[in-house]
């Protein structure tokens, strides 16, 4: 006895069409909650940048902790991304060279010389210990974000 099934070609293309619609809300999600991760990290890790006492003709006050951005990244293959977060200008700004002539009071283009030191100056390495001051927290916010936004 044979039995002949209808209706296989529907449900394939239905499947595929589901997992479609499934990686894209991840890939949203994903860089939601990156991006909600990167932000609490952010606000963690701002106490433990120095800033200059007062501002002066060359630099001004807190550029270094005005300049700590964060980029996200979202693999457009694989159901993964990536965020980094460092000193950066905004926008396509970029920073001088250290031995540049700069008149511009808010580029940050010395923060790696305060955060690893000089031949002359100890470092600070705010960097270091603001990221593992921001972790657990961080990834906290990630996983509960992510799973926010899978639910919708």
């Amino acid at each position: 006895m044979a039995a002949t099934i209808t209706g296989l070609k529907q449900i394939e293309a239905n499947m595929r069409k589901m997992q479609k619609e499934l990686e894209k809300k991840a890939k949203k999600a994903i860089r939601t909650s990156l991006n909600a991760g990167a932000k609490e990290a952010k606000r963690i890790m701002k106490p433990h940048i120095p800033v200059l006492g007062s501002s002066t003709n060359f630099r001004q006050k807190g550029t270094v902790k005005n300049n700590l951005r964060h980029t996200t990244k979202v693999s457009k293959n694989e159901l993964k991304g990536i965020t980094i977060i460092r000193i950066k200008r905004a926008g396509k700004k970029r920073m001088a060279r250290v031995g540049e002539n700069t008149r511009d009071r808010t580029d940050p283009f010395y923060w790696f010389m305060v955060d690893q030191g000089t031949s002359k100056m100890r470092g600070r390495h705010f960097m270091q210990k603001g990221a593992n001051a921001a972790k657990a927290k961080a990834l906290k916010v990630v996983a509960q974000t992510f799973e926010a936004e899978m639910k919708k």
